[in-house]
């Protein structure tokens, strides 16, 4: 039952990664396949993250009882930003030409993704704050890899649109 809890909070997390890396403008225009298929993708990428932290097993102890401890925090952000991007596709679907309503929920949606932000960086000042020097070296060589990445991406979808 532990290893349950233990998988949903870093799936919890990771998808607080994949939230906060997401574009507001390019997620409310994907497909929910597409979006679906991102998020795996981040899933893997936090798991990457750990192992290569190399975390003692005294580190992984305090990483699962912060997830442990947040348990109910994340489901509940979790279930509000599904929530909020349900109701956001179903005014879609009824009538995708109703501009001002799909607008006004649509905030709904990037509030409850806010909250996910915010639960990141919290979990990233605990880990940061549990890390060796040479960890947090290994961490930040490895969200520049990331930002790098990001950038690119950045930069290949602008040069998409001249």
């Amino acid at each position: 039952m532990k290893s349950k809890a233990l998988i949903f909070s870093v799936a919890a997390l990771a998808s607080f990664a994949t939230l906060n890396a997401q574009d507001q403008s390019a997620s409310s225009s994907a497909s929910a396949g597409t979006e679906k298929h991102h998020g795996s993708g981040h899933h893997h990428e936090f798991g990457y993250f750990l192992k290569q932290l190399h975390l003692t097993d005294a580190q992984k102890q305090q990483v699962k009882q912060y997830f442990s401890d947040n348990k109910q925090t994340f489901r509940s952000d979790v279930v509000n930003l599904l929530k909020a991007k349900q109701t956001v596709n179903s005014a879609i679907e009824k009538n995708p030409g109703d501009d001002a309503t799909i607008r006004s929920l649509s905030v709904n949606v990037a509030s409850a993704r806010t909250e996910l932000t915010a639960q990141r960086a919290k979990f990233d000042v605990f880990l940061t704050s549990i890390l060796t020097s040479e960890q947090k070296q290994t961490l930040a060589a490895l969200q520049q890899k990331r930002d790098t990445r990001m950038q690119n991406r950045i930069n290949h979808l602008s040069q998409s649109a001249s």
